[in-house]
């Protein structure tokens, strides 16, 4: 990051964690979430700049998925989700996608409810499948964080 007298000027650039190309970000927007003009990765520029060591130099390969950061350890970021929670969630009230929602997921909620009313129930299956792979830990919250125990 550029820094003149303690006042950021100029745009940032930060190598995307998906697909290790250059972009520019403008100082205002580093505490906000972009997305790469390259591969459309969402990511927020903050914490690359914290992962990449200030953006100065691109990854020697791209990174998927973001989490955890290079170099802090073995620090684990984990969800502040439950996999039970969202499990129970999804067998019991997936039909409604409430699971979905619970993860952070609006849009796959919301379509849930849409094609179990539109498929008179039977799309609830979609809703109970996915509260038994949350359970085994194969689904992710919003974030890309594998859910906690």
């Amino acid at each position: 990051m550029t820094q003149n007298q303690g006042q950021p000027s100029g745009p940032i650039t930060i190598y995307c964690t998906r697909c290790g190309r250059a972009m520019s970000v403008a100082f205002e927007h580093v505490y906000m979430r972009v997305a790469c003009p390259h591969c459309g990765e969402h990511l927020e520029p903050w914490r690359v700049l914290g992962v990449a060591g200030g953006g100065s130099a691109p990854p020697t390969q791209a990174r998927q998925p973001a989490y955890p950061p290079q170099g802090f350890g073995s620090v684990e970021y984990v969800s502040s989700r439950s996999k039970t929670v969202a499990g129970l969630l999804g067998i019991f009230l997936g039909l409604f996608g409430v699971h979905r929602f619970y993860l952070g997921f609006i849009g796959i909620g919301l379509l849930q409810i849409f094609l179990t009313f539109m498929t008179g129930g039977i799309a609830g299956l979609w809703g109970f499948i996915e509260g038994i792979l949350c359970l085994t830990g194969q689904i992710r919250d919003v974030d890309g964080l594998p859910l906690r125990d």
